[in-house]
């Protein structure tokens, strides 16, 4: 059950590791790296939010206090950790599509080991409900929280890209630290508010598209 539940989490990341390797072209070596770092980038993204204190303000208005924490915690916090961690990608006579899906092998690869903490965090709760229901938890994973790391991965990587081509573009790396602010306080909720979180995983996906897009069209 343990070593299933582990090679279920990787899913995203085989995947992911594929396609850019064989539909894309993208040097296995390259991805490695990019593997690695991503590896490196989840201890001091768990660091900071097992130290981090506590928010003292917004007590008498819960709902509040959890957007700011999201927002700042899972969105700004996660997003510039990751944008640090892009800087040291291979990119010479990568193009920006290259570029983008390296960084989606890099988000992959950070929603998988993710996944496997939160697997193994829960292993021991799987008495009370059987195994099925956590497999279940895990596929869940794989279609957002893992696109949601992969999709705003990409964004931080085209923001890198534009630092490079000397033509920063903030809004790219705003939009990543938003979109994942968003999402994870629309996902920490148990009603019906949670599926608002769908809206949100498309729109990382979308402007993925329109972030792309407007780098091409910079650049022609």
């Amino acid at each position: 059950m343990v070593y299933l539940g582990i090679v279920l989490c990787f899913v995203p990341l085989l995947a992911c590791f594929l396609i850019t390797t064989f539909c894309f072209k993208v040097r296995i070596p390259h991805q490695l790296i990019a593997i690695l770092l991503g590896l490196i980038t989840v201890v001091p993204i768990a660091f900071i939010q097992y130290f981090l204190p506590p928010i003292p303000f917004f007590d008498n208005y819960p709902v509040l206090k959890v957007l700011i924490k999201s927002l700042l915690l899972y969105g700004l916090v996660e997003e510039l950790v990751k944008t640090l961690l892009i800087f040291p990608l291979p990119h010479k006579n990568y193009s920006e599509f290259n570029f983008l899906m390296l960084a989606f092998v890099f988000g992959a690869a950070i929603g998988s080991f993710e996944s496997v903490v939160y697997f193994l965090d829960h292993l021991q709760l799987a008495h009370l409900y059987g195994g099925e229901p956590l497999y279940s938890l895990i596929f869940l994973r794989g279609f957002s929280s893992d696109i949601i790391h992969i999709t705003c991965t990409g964004l931080c990587g085209l923001f890198i890209y534009s630092i490079r081509n000397q033509k920063p573009k903030l809004n790219i790396i705003i939009a990543a630290i938003l979109i994942h602010g968003i999402y994870d306080f629309f996902a920490c909720f148990q009603n019906n508010l949670r599926w608002f979180a769908i809206p949100v995983i498309l729109l990382a996906i979308a402007e993925c598209r329109i972030k792309y897009t407007s780098l091409q069209n910079n650049a022609e």
